[in-house]
């Protein structure tokens, strides 16, 4: 199997009310056209194989035929965000997070981001509670460090949203990573 390409569910926690446990997750996925579905962690990020070389199916349209099974199913109605892990890979390229990581760096982060407008922001910016620095925008995707540690640091996912009115979700740079390395062993 090739996994060409990952779906970042919003609001998704597997097992959760309101989201799909992982067999059904994978399933849906499968029923609405994928050839091969991993689930990866349990906060909603899936490798989809679409079958071939990738190019047979739409991602995006598999995704999409899944979201009613995922309603009816589990009752999930959240967003899906669609990204060739081409493009995830390229938009880690360099090390997008030097000019802000610091000792005070609690989390690296990768917020996707669909619709609304270009971030209005100039880059690295500083939210005002010196907790979340934007530091890179590559397309669909905003890259962040957050400071301050659990609970008390920024959210790099509200930050996107309100700059951009858009919807957005976050995951931590280690879990990219780790959903790359997966993809590439597979």
């Amino acid at each position: 199997m090739t996994f060409t390409h990952a779906v970042f569910y919003r609001n998704m926690n597997l097992g959760h009310r309101g989201s799909p446990v992982r067999a059904v997750l994978e399933q849906s996925l499968r029923d609405g056209g994928a050839a091969a579905v991993r689930s990866f962690q349990t906060n909603g990020t899936v490798l989809l194989d679409l079958g071939g070389d990738g190019s047979h199916a739409d991602a995006g349209a598999v995704v999409a035929a899944a979201a009613p099974l995922l309603a009816d199913r589990a009752g999930y109605t959240g967003t899906g965000f669609v990204r060739s892990l081409d493009d995830v890979a390229a938009a880690l390229d360099g090390d997008p997070f030097a000019l802000t990581r610091d000792e005070r760096t609690y989390r690296e982060t990768v917020t996707l981001v669909d619709g609304g407008q270009p971030l209005p922001v100039e880059l690295p910016w500083t939210d005002p509670r010196d907790l979340l620095d934007l530091v890179a925008v590559r397309p669909g995707v905003v890259l962040g460090v957050v400071r301050g540690g659990p609970g008390a640091g920024g959210d790099p996912n509200a930050a996107v949203e309100r700059f951009t009115g858009g919807v957005a979700t976050t995951r931590t740079l280690g879990t990219v990573q780790r959903l790359l390395a997966s993809a590439a062993r597979a």
